[in-house]
């Protein structure tokens, strides 16, 4: 992530739209599988009833906006009030669900009955942190201020520094700038600084930085997507199974490298178009993750059919094996009963 940022940072735009040509496509179809495996079975069918309906229903209005059948005045109001409408859906049960159910909707609905293009900018912003929630929901409890320390560092501490200038004004010191890099023809970057930048700050002095802090966050997604998340689904949550047939690790990861290469040829003939198009994709996977992060944060998407206990030793028995690997005597002294204690240890109940 420090790699990527130093190429964010150096080179915003051009970093933006080949990351999103090339892992674009394939991030969605990577967080798509990882949603369906990990909550698609457990969702109950009054939570489920309401994203099967509304989804296709959103989707089609960001698909009439983007064919010109609708204009956006219209289009994006009301694509932002169904996903308000998807969040509210989920305001059943325990007080805690209810809740934040009903402070997301809401929020939704308010800032876009006042503000509907700065209010679509900044879920685009905030859709970048969402890997945030399935980590958290992922990690076992006591690996979880770990996994969250290092998260936080990576789509948070990185792109706030990134934002506050200061590693601009060193790096272009030190080597050079590459803003005017534009290798798919994307235009200037002031004309791309809307996708990251709400109006009221386009015109600022921050508005390249505040594009460039979500760049990082964006790299940060993809890779928590595409890598870090169905690795620890793997490894934690080996039996997963969602409700559409997704094909095996190596030939799904086959037909993502083979989804960047579409993509990236798409883009190449006509950046503008075909980001609108993707959009279209992207529209699936972004408002799916509001209701799934509800429920799985709230305890209304159980995750596994697996005892929790397995989860810990699973990580435990990695450590341990990496630590064997460094050939320490202290650690190949203790090696029976290191792996005993391990495997029999009580376990710790429970996460654009």
């Amino acid at each position: 992530m420090l790699c990527f940022a130093t190429l964010a940072v150096l080179a915003p735009l051009a970093t933006y739209t080949v990351t999103l040509a090339v892992f674009g496509l394939p991030h969605v179809l990577s967080e798509l599988r990882y949603v369906d495996r990990r909550f698609g079975r457990r969702l109950e069918r009054r939570f489920l009833l309401p994203i099967v309906v509304l989804l296709p229903l959103i989707v089609a209005i960001r698909a009439s906006v983007v064919f010109h059948l609708v204009p956006p005045d219209i289009g994006i109001p009301a694509e932002l009030g169904g996903v308000a409408i998807l969040a509210l859906a989920c305001a059943r049960g325990p007080a805690g669900r209810t809740g934040l159910a009903l402070l997301v909707g809401g929020t939704i609905g308010g800032a876009t009955a006042a503000a509907p293009y700065a209010t679509a900018i900044t879920l685009s912003i905030l859709h970048n942190l969402t890997p945030l929630g399935f980590l958290w929901q992922i990690a076992p409890p006591a690996w979880r201020s770990r996994v969250m320390g290092w998260a936080a560092a990576a789509f948070l501490g990185l792109p706030l520094l990134v934002a506050s200038g200061w590693p601009g004004v060193a790096l272009h010191g030190l080597l050079g700038s590459g803003m005017a890099l534009d290798p798919l023809q994307a235009g200037p970057l002031a004309a791309n600084l809307f996708v990251y930048v709400p109006p009221p700050f386009a015109a600022t002095p921050q508005a390249v930085d505040l594009f460039t802090a979500s760049v990082v966050a964006q790299g940060a997604h993809y890779a928590a997507v595409i890598v870090l998340l169905p690795f620890l689904l793997g490894r934690l949550d080996g039996q997963a199974g969602g409700r559409l047939p997704w094909p095996a690790g190596k030939i799904f990861a086959g037909l993502c490298i083979a989804a960047g290469a579409v993509s990236l040829a798409r883009f190449l003939g006509g950046f503008a178009e075909a980001r609108a198009l993707y959009g279209i994709a992207a529209s699936v996977h972004a408002w799916i993750e509001i209701p799934v992060l509800i429920l799985a944060l709230t305890g209304g998407a159980q995750p596994s059919s697996q005892s929790p206990s397995e989860n810990e030793p699973a990580l435990a028995i990695s450590e341990t094996t990496s630590a064997r690997s460094r050939r320490s005597p202290a650690i190949q002294a203790i090696r029976p009963a290191s792996t005993s204690t391990t495997m029999t240890s009580d376990p710790m109940i429970d996460g654009q």
